[in-house]
């Protein structure tokens, strides 16, 4: 039988043709007990058939699956980046549930797949207990609506001095926060790093949020778990990786100074090794605008997207500025733009509002 162009859920494949010739209309009996476990559904699709209602009507009536005998369009989708809200969680609440209550809003319409925060949740390390509690209202609305996740900034270390310790990162978004969360995969060692899942058209994600100058037992860490999800897409979510200033990736570490990673380290080391990971997230600098974008190749030739967004210098820590990325498989973009639900205003320049171009069928 002639194969069908698009994708074809794999147990009516062999059923859907314009025009199925009748003496193809019967089947070995090994496919026949997978595709019709009941013989009268069997029966039943040979008496449509008989009456000139081909089974791709059958496909859809009876069998009530969302697929065509032509192309399927897949849905897009959104991933929303929150970028240091570490002046809100300080002294201005408001502009962080700002955030939140609109991605709450948003999220059937723009289909928000995820939500990722990029450090620098609170201002004063363990210090302040207040400044927890506020990011944890806010971060608590997104709760039962999408999967989300956090990486640890330098301002969510506790402040005794090593830059390796988050007691207070781990009580409130470590491991035991998310474990009913059926999306939620586990954390490294130190509890410092997470990965979870979500997924995004027809396609399943790997998301990493990974703690500040990524030492070397995180990579190791990063690469066991990609060894158990081998090809899945992934995204890394780290706080400190690309710098506006310089517009490129970090060359020294600037939170572990002594076993932290640069993130051009990370990219030699882990990145560009890695032909599967083909975006990263970031934050933290922002005193050249705090907004940045570039593509590098990884060592598979394949383009690798990597995102500054800090606007923490701006007007009241940030006036409510979130990034969002609109994934739409059918034309083949990703569009980034930048809004403040606070403002209920785009930003629209070039390094705010842009079109990234991937051929998703190749690259996922």
């Amino acid at each position: 039988m002639n194969a069908v162009k698009g994708k074809i859920h794999k147990k009516i494949g062999l059923w859907i043709t314009p025009n199925l010739p009748e003496n193809e209309t019967k089947l070995d009996q090994k496919t026949k007990d997978s595709l019709f476990p009941a013989e009268k559904d069997y029966e039943e699709a040979l008496m449509i058939k008989k009456k000139g209602v081909f089974l791709q009507i059958f496909c859809f009536f009876v069998l009530i699956l969302p697929v065509t005998c032509s192309q399927i369009k897949q849905q897009p989708f959104t991933i929303v980046m929150l970028p240091d809200t570490q002046n809100y969680s300080e002294k201005l609440p408001k502009y962080f549930h700002d955030q939140t209550k609109w991605i709450a809003e948003q999220e059937k319409t723009l289909n928000i797949a995820f939500v990722t925060h990029v450090g620098d949740i609170v201002q004063r390390g363990d210090q302040v207990l207040e400044e927890w509690e506020v990011a944890k209202e806010a971060m608590s609305r997104l709760d039962g609506l999408v999967p989300w996740g956090v990486a640890i900034g330098n301002h969510d270390y506790d402040l005794d001095g090593t830059h390796r310790n988050g007691e207070m990162f781990k009580r409130y978004f470590g491991a035991k926060r998310f474990q009913d969360k059926t999306w939620y995969g586990r954390t490294s060692p130190d509890g410092l790093s997470s990965f979870q899942t979500f997924t995004g058209g027809d396609q399943e994600f790997l998301i990493f949020h990974l703690e500040s100058d990524i030492p070397d037992d995180t990579i190791a860490w990063v690469k066991s778990v990609l060894e158990d999800h081998p090809g899945k897409p992934t995204i890394l979510s780290t706080h400190i990786y690309l710098d506006d200033r310089t517009q490129s990736r970090d060359i020294k570490p600037y939170w572990q100074k002594e076993s932290g990673n640069s993130a051009e380290q990370v990219w030699q080391k882990l990145i560009r090794k890695t032909p599967q990971i083909f975006m990263v997230l970031c934050g933290h600098w922002s005193l050249a605008g705090g907004e940045w974008f570039q593509v590098s190749r990884n060592d598979a030739g394949q383009e690798v997207f990597e995102i500054l967004a800090d606007y923490q210098q701006r007007e009241n820590g940030g006036n409510g500025w979130l990034r969002y990325l609109q994934f739409n498989p059918d034309t083949n973009e990703i569009r980034a733009k930048t809004y403040s639900p606070s403002l209920g205003q785009f930003e629209t320049d070039e390094n705010s509002d842009f079109v990234i171009s991937v051929n998703f069928d190749e690259r996922f």
